[in-house]
């Protein structure tokens, strides 16, 4: 009995573990937010992906790509959803969403900033390592 009980625990990690692993790097693509930053993505093409970033656009600034291989993820879309909508000064999350279309390495690079202050370093900076095979 124990010895069952062992096998089925056993088999339902392993289901888990693998279940995880297909998310992370498989067609079905992945979602990520400040925390993930600095990671690496292992995914391929065909696959799609959505960055989660939390911000504040009434204080003038803002979340933008500064870098990408574009032979390797094209941007698919993008938006900025308020968390408050009825209250001034509230933030909010700007949504990417990405599609893999080659393969390859590259760095995607996202800044938040003002786009007005040119030679100012960003408040924050986003990067995922995407390695696509």
């Amino acid at each position: 009995m124990n010895r069952r009980i062992l096998a089925m625990t056993l088999v339902a990690a392993l289901a888990a573990f693998f279940s995880a692993c297909s998310t992370a790097g498989g067609k079905s693509g992945g979602s990520f937010t400040e925390a993930d930053s600095g990671k690496t993505f292992e995914t391929s093409p065909g696959a799609a992906f959505d960055i989660h970033l939390k911000g504040n656009y009434t204080t003038g600034y803002s979340w933008n790509i500064a870098s990408c291989d574009k032979n390797i993820i094209q941007p698919a879309g993008s938006k900025y959803t308020p968390s408050q909508p009825q209250r001034v000064g509230s933030g909010g999350i700007h949504h990417y969403t990405f599609n893999i279309v080659g393969k390859g390495q590259t760095t995607l690079k996202i800044t938040y900033h003002r786009v007005w202050e040119k030679d100012v370093t960003p408040a924050q900076t986003f990067t995922l390592q995407i390695i696509s095979k």
